[in-house]
């Protein structure tokens, strides 16, 4: 987990009331956005709420320029059209 300053004095504070590893506290930290990003990667949501955060949700349109921009390219680049 990269070092957020906020996430990192919100683990301590956890960290100094109910103990346990400042790794393990981050590692649950970050899965809830570890999790909507695989959600919103993989198109399984309308909407993801999260509360003190908000709702996120994506633009149906700029969602499916988006996926013809990446299919297009993977098209070129398995064409040998694209360099890595």
């Amino acid at each position: 987990m990269a070092r957020n300053k906020i996430k990192y004095e919100v683990a301590r504070e956890i960290q100094d009331e109910l103990g346990g590893t400042l790794q393990d506290i981050e590692s649950v930290i970050e899965s809830q956005f570890d999790f909507i990003k695989y959600t919103i990667e993989k198109g399984l949501f309308n909407s993801v709420r999260m509360p003190y955060f908000g709702r996120f949700w994506v633009n149906p349109y700029r969602l499916r320029k988006l996926n013809i921009s990446i299919s297009n390219y993977l098209s070129r680049k398995k064409n040998g059209a694209v360099s890595n």
